[in-house]
């Protein structure tokens, strides 16, 4: 748990630490370029992967000791490999169509970096889930979200250090990324090759039959439909802000939400250890210890995150001077989002309590119903509002997903992960227990 919870802070710390960097060194508007590369990076590896990362932790976390463990996760990079290198091919090749789309100049050669790095970063996050369904969610967090941000922010100071006429150009952006998904990718093929070698048991290539690969494509099929969500929430979002908006503009509304998510991190402590016990719970039929677990995780983050959102909320300005000048008009956006990154914290784990016990498809439903809504917001709000508009609609749809979520854990589970008394209940609206 300690080691877990130290590897999300790093990881949650390490992609600030990124966008401190780069504030530092290019401004608004260097933030607004890289944020709009990272969401065209997002989208590719959320394609590529096409939710086989989720589905690992699941399958593997069943039962870490089974033979197929090895054939999942074969099969799944394999499968990856097939669209994010041709996704890497077609970025790189149209990078300048995409730059004046957008019509945000130094796009193309920050994309050039990118784009190498998409096979990269697809096979860290498929060794991320593989490692959290063998009970290493430390290394996951890192393989996940940590690493490459640490080890690009290295190179990106280092560079800037050994050559300080040349560190200023965007260029170096793309490529100190692109380097470090290469990096951290191959030292996490390099552990998992490891661990295989120490477990013989599971170490074989065992080829799954077609019932089995038959169940993990269902699995992954649901995994990518929520992936689709998270995609419009992350990465489609910034791409609508980035059309309606300017680089420096865009860069503000990325820094309030990058520094919001350090109220979130704990819940992504939380959601790298607790979901291969929620399958295991559930799968045992202990629905008593599974309720009891959901709640403890909610509460616990309630507590780690409040200091947090205490600081964004009281003091945002000082917050966004860490980045450097020209980010205190982000202020009001920070706070905002802030806000409702604490419901994110206060609901719990509901999602992945969804999707580890079978309910997946409710998931998948409430999350891209809510993400349209969102994305409707964002095409309204970010013209009128700019963005503040950008950041109001980014606030509704993590809150009405989260809410969503956590009645339908109520409704199909009986499970109440919001700390106090159960509001449903009161209304008069069942769990499958009392019907």
């Amino acid at each position: 748990m300690i080691r877990t919870f130290l590897a999300k802070a790093v990881a949650a710390l390490g992609a600030l630490a990124l966008v401190i960097v780069i504030g530092r060194l290019y401004g608004p508007e260097g933030v607004g370029v890289f944020a709009l590369a990272q969401s065209i990076l997002l989208s590719a590896g959320i394609i590529a992967r096409r939710g086989m990362d989720n589905a690992l932790m699941r399958f593997v976390g069943r039962d870490a000791g089974s033979s197929r463990v090895s054939g999942y996760l074969y099969w799944a990079v394999a499968h990856s490999l097939c669209i994010s290198v041709p996704l890497s091919l077609l970025l790189v090749l149209l990078r300048d169509p995409v730059m004046h789309f957008f019509a945000m100049p130094s796009l193309a050669e920050v994309l050039l970096g990118i784009g190498f790095a998409i096979p990269f970063y697809t096979l860290a996050f498929l060794l991320a889930g593989f490692f959290k369904g063998i009970n290493k969610p430390a290394t996951g967090a890192l393989l996940e979200n940590g690493s490459i941000p640490l080890v690009t922010g290295f190179l990106l100071v280092s560079v800037g250090y050994v050559f300080p006429d040349q560190g200023q150009k965007l260029v170096y952006l793309g490529w100190a990324y692109s380097v470090a998904a290469v990096i951290v990718a191959l030292q996490g093929a390099l552990q998992a090759g490891l661990w295989l070698r120490e477990h013989r048991a599971v170490s074989g290539v065992t080829q799954l039959d077609v019932s089995q690969k038959g169940e993990f494509r269902v699995a992954s099929q649901a995994f990518f439909i929520m992936g689709l969500a998270a995609f419009m929430q992350s990465a489609l979002s910034v791409m609508i802000a980035g059309k309606f908006l300017g680089s420096e503009e865009l860069g503000l509304f990325k820094s309030a939400q990058q520094i919001a998510i350090s109220v979130g991190f704990v819940l992504m402590v939380i959601n790298a250890i607790f979901p291969p016990r929620f399958a295991a719970l559930y799968h045992q039929g202990k629905m008593d210890s599974l309720g009891r677990l959901a709640r403890n995780g909610a509460l616990l983050g309630i507590v780690l995150a409040a200091p947090f959102l205490l600081i964004c909320l009281l003091l945002p300005e000082w917050v966004l001077s860490l980045l450097g000048e020209g980010f205190e008009p982000a202020a009001l956006l920070l706070q905002i989002i802030a806000l409702a990154q604490l419901v994110n914290v206060a609901t719990g784990s509901v999602g992945f309590l969804l999707t580890m016990t079978g309910n997946e498809r409710y998931m998948r439903n409430i999350a891209l119903f809510c993400s349209s809504v969102g994305l409707l917001g964002f095409f309204m709000l970010t013209p009128w509002l700019g963005a503040l508009g950008a950041a109001l609609a980014l606030a509704f749809v993590l809150v009405a997903q989260n809410l969503a979520a956590m009645c339908f854990v109520w409704l199909k589970l009986g499970i109440w992960t919001l700390p106090g008394p159960n509001w449903l209940a009161l209304l008069g609206v069942r769990g499958p227990e009392n019907r």
